[in-house]
């Protein structure tokens, strides 16, 4: 599978090209049957995993590669080509490690880090509930201090990888404020709802995770209380980068099939690639995926420089996940009766769709830019 990393640097060549091969082996050709269910994706996700798919971005002491973020980043951009479910999934399990190596203490690093990484345990950010999403601020879910611990009552909704997941990293409101922990499954007073019926991203699990007096120990509290909704923001600003890669990863994929299907399908007389409205999609489609792409790439690179990156993010993803809907789009635009009627096209479109929702909706991130964009004038 091609990659788009503008570095020739041998190390990341070699790292995006062995998960590049794995992805077109052994996810790519399945993927139709994940969104169908006829394949589960726990076995090629684990499998993904221990190929070091998780490991780039972190650093060696806790099982990382030491590699920048962008080669991260690249790498998903090529799995959300390959099998968008297995993606997002990958996608949330990887927050939680960069949540865990920006404010867990040492010793939480090295309990759960390493096992994160090499795919040992699934984990899971645990942040949305029922009456609260974008609004983080107004959840309900509480951790009550007690002896030696914390006892969390709440529940939280849309949780992918929940109900499978070892590891949750949980939001919950203490006297203090939002805060964080890690709470591992299973786990007394940890329970789950039904797995929930999605539009796209059929292969990755998402359902209700259940709090009734569960209670973990007191060293699970990650980072200090009451500063739970500086971390969530933190690691959903990276977060934010990792989705528009992925949306890139999806109209990619959309647009790859469009490109083929437009050289073989003939009316009158000739192929449709000869005529000059579907030569103008198809520029348009490649067009706007290298912009959503440098998007994401500039985010990047301003993460590893230890910059503010956040307005970066938020444009990366609103421009990555709307470009990808319309590539998409037009993908089943240039496929005509086929594309309304095949799985195998529209679900890109159906796989998209979440994307504009998920880890900050397109209109809570322009607020989120424009504020910053109106503030530089103060």
């Amino acid at each position: 599978m091609e990659t788009f990393y503008p570095d020739h640097h041998q190390e990341y060549s070699e790292v995006l090209t062995s998960l590049g091969a794995f992805m077109e082996k052994e996810l790519l050709p399945i993927s139709p049957k994940i969104d169908t269910g006829e394949v589960k994706m726990a076995k090629p996700r684990r499998a993904l995993l221990k190929q070091g798919m998780c490991q780039i971005a972190f650093p060696e002491e806790y099982g990382g590669l030491g590699l920048p973020f962008s080669v991260y980043a690249t790498a998903v951009e090529m799995l959300g080509t390959a099998e968008a479910s297995t993606c997002l999934s990958v996608e949330i399990h990887n927050a939680v490690a960069e949540g865990l190596s920006r404010f867990a203490t040492d010793a939480q690093k090295r309990a759960y880090l390493p096992k994160i990484l090499s795919g040992d345990k699934l984990a899971s950010f645990t942040l949305t509930e029922p009456a609260s999403g974008s609004d983080a601020g107004t959840m309900a879910t509480t951790a009550q201090k007690e002896a030696g611990g914390y006892s969390i009552n709440g529940s939280k909704m849309f949780i992918t990888n929940g109900g499978e997941a070892d590891l949750y990293l949980v939001f919950a409101k203490t006297k203090k404020g939002p805060s964080c922990f890690i709470v591992e499954a299973p786990s007394p007073g940890l329970s789950f709802g039904e797995d929930l019926k999605k539009l796209g991203m059929r292969g990755s699990r998402t359902s209700e995770v259940i709090f009734s007096d569960c209670r973990i120990p007191e060293e699970n509290l990650v980072g200090e209380e009451g500063k739970g909704a500086d971390y969530a923001k933190e690691i959903l600003h990276s977060a934010r980068i990792v989705v528009a890669a992925l949306n890139v990863g999806i109209a990619r994929i959309a647009y790859e099939k469009s490109l083929a299907y437009s050289r073989q399908r003939k009316a009158f007389g000739k192929t449709i690639s000869e005529f000059q409205l579907i030569r103008e999609k198809i520029a348009d489609m490649k067009t706007e995926m290298d912009a959503a792409r440098l998007l994401y790439f500039y985010a990047s690179r301003i993460k590893e420089s230890g910059g503010d990156y956040s307005s970066e993010a938020s444009q990366a993803k609103v421009f990555s996940t709307e470009m990808s809907l319309r590539v998409c789009d037009s993908a089943i635009q240039i496929h005509g009766g086929y594309g309304y009627t095949t799985d195998e096209i529209h679900r890109h479109w159906r796989d998209a769709r979440l994307l504009t929702i998920g880890e900050g909706t397109s209109e809570v991130l322009r607020m989120l830019i424009a504020r910053r964009e109106l503030a530089k004038l103060q």
